[in-house]
């Protein structure tokens, strides 16, 4: 009877300890708010930039005479190059894979120098080449690392080539410049690094090769018409650059709700 007795107490006082724990404040703080990860870095948009670096290789001249290949040489060229960049980029959705189109245009102090008393190329009168600037335009393929997209790239290149003389005296023979526009081609290929979502900077290398412009001096118009020469400038090109992308195409982030 005391056992009983006893028994019915102990479960009784249990019970009511659990009914006062249930009305007691909870210890646990609010739930933790775990926001979405940021969405993987996204190379789509159009972009403009700034690029800079130093060109040079070699200029190769021929000189004819009535059509007839009677010289032949070179010399070598070397200068800055600087200017503007824009492009577009697309990364197919769920892959790495990137491809773009891009345009620059810089200017240009690249030039070879001619100290030869008779001409590079059997000419009378030595002259100087100089790309006064320098244009592209190319298609990209690269593979996205994340941030780092390394690519390739090649396409058209063009250039406005001038071969000058700026002798003693004023000779009308011996002073002259005598420039035109030239297409070729280029190739080479780069890496680019997102510093941010909006601002990349990248590394490249370009080989160009701007075709074979041929050109008389006066004094061969003047006095030898049948007589002109050829040169066949080409470049190898080291520069950086610096990109700002726009966010048209790109879709907004979602916005979650906090509770």
């Amino acid at each position: 009877m005391i056992r009983a007795l006893l028994m019915s107490s102990a479960v009784a006082v249990l019970c009511a300890g659990s009914a006062l724990a249930a009305d007691l404040p909870s210890a646990k703080g609010p739930p933790v708010y775990a926001p979405p990860p940021p969405p993987p870095p996204s190379w789509t948009g159009f972009y403009i930039g700034l690029n800079a670096g130093y060109g040079g290789d070699q200029v190769r001249y021929n000189h004819f005479s009535r059509g007839i290949l009677d010289n032949s040489g070179s010399l070598s060229s070397s200068g800055f190059l600087g200017g503007g960049t824009a492009g577009f980029n697309y990364q197919f959705p769920t892959t790495n894979y990137v491809v773009g189109v891009e345009g620059d245009f810089d200017g240009s102090t690249v030039r070879a120098t001619d100290n030869s008393p008779f001409g590079v190329g059997g000419g009378s009168i030595p002259n100087d080449t100089k790309l006064d600037w320098f244009a592209t335009a190319r298609a990209r393929f690269g593979y996205a690392f994340g941030d780092i997209l390394p690519y390739v790239t090649g396409g058209a290149a063009f250039g406005h080539v001038d071969q000058y003389r700026v002798g003693p005296g004023g000779d009308p023979f011996g002073n002259f410049s005598v420039g035109s526009t030239q297409t070729g081609w280029t190739a080479g290929a780069g890496i680019e690094y997102q510093v941010t979502h909006n601002l990349s900077v990248k590394a490249e290398y370009l080989h160009v090769d701007l075709g074979r412009q041929y050109y008389q001096t006066p004094g061969e118009f003047a006095f030898a018409p049948a007589n002109d020469h050829s040169s066949h400038p080409t470049l190898n090109v080291v520069r950086a650059g610096v990109n700002w992308k726009f966010e048209w195409l790109t879709p907004p982030t979602p916005v979650v709700p906090k509770y």
